[in-house]
């Protein structure tokens, strides 16, 4: 019974994708230059890192409770609608790791500790409110989920240098927002607005294809100037043109494809960056 508890727990936190947002802080880091500052970087890295985690975690448990109702339809197994997660442990884990992240950010750096706060508030008012205005709702999950690059330069004492990150990331994470919104129309109908709903599927698939190709563009200047990045992000570009595709046949899928796409886009700066 424990172990199913935990597997729940873990479940609902979505651990990959706050394992991701980790990576995003530390990747965010090495390209501000965390060589450059040696061992002492570590600590203040790990603690935003840490942060991050919490943060996802927060925004991922109060999401789920903001939507238990369209979930009992559209995803009955998950972990509030099966009830193998009470709301009341999950309001008590998202407050726990709302403090926990806001606490390990104003660790690694006080002024992070305060864009946590922000994020904090940003991502409460989200759930039972900015997810139901459409395009407002998902532009405002892209530049949230695009955060942990800026962490990570923040981290180093760098975050302009991280501020590129944010920018070509936020068109991939809206991507795949409309993208997810595409294929849970059928049980957010009635209890949400999102793009979908308010404007037409075929609206949707528009801004969605707009915003992949934003992505594809920002990523033309590296390879043009370095070769050897433009052979690297070729499977980040193939998985978004794939996943574009998938979603224009309307077929399922596509948000998946759009996160390994960033996951590649990640791999072809490290493997391309002298």
């Amino acid at each position: 019974m424990r172990a199913r508890s935990v597997s729940a727990v873990f479940a609902l936190a979505r651990w990959p994708n706050a394992l991701l947002s980790a990576s995003g802080v530390v990747f965010g880091a090495w390209w501000a230059g965390w060589g450059e500052l040696g061992a002492g970087a570590v600590r203040p890295v790990s603690l935003a890192a840490l942060g991050a985690i919490a943060l996802t975690v927060t925004a991922n448990v109060w999401n789920d409770l903001a939507d238990i109702d369209v979930d009992r339809r559209a995803h009955p197994a998950r972990a509030l609608p099966s009830g193998r997660v009470s709301l009341a442990a999950a309001r008590r884990i998202a407050a726990v790791a709302a403090i926990a992240g806001v606490g390990l950010t104003a660790g690694s750096t006080p002024a992070l500790g305060v864009v946590s706060v922000a994020v904090v508030a940003l991502m409460y008012a989200y759930s039972p409110w900015l997810k139901r205005a459409g395009v407002v709702g998902n532009c405002t999950v892209a530049v949230l989920a695009s955060l942990p690059f800026l962490y990570g330069g923040w981290a180093v004492g760098r975050p302009e240098a991280a501020l590129m990150l944010v920018g070509i990331a936020a068109p991939l994470h809206l991507a795949r927002e409309i993208a997810k919104d595409l294929e849970d129309a059928p049980a957010d109908a009635g209890a949400r607005r999102t793009l979908p709903i308010t404007a037409g599927t075929s609206a949707a698939l528009a801004l969605l294809a707009v915003a992949a190709l934003v992505f594809l563009l920002l990523l033309l200047p590296f390879a043009t100037a370095r070769p050897r990045f433009a052979a690297a992000a070729l499977p980040a570009a193939a998985l978004v043109i794939y996943a574009v595709s998938t979603a224009m046949r309307g077929h399922r899928g596509s948000p998946l494809v759009f996160k390994l796409a960033m996951v590649c886009a990640m791999a072809a700066f490290l493997v391309a960056r002298p």
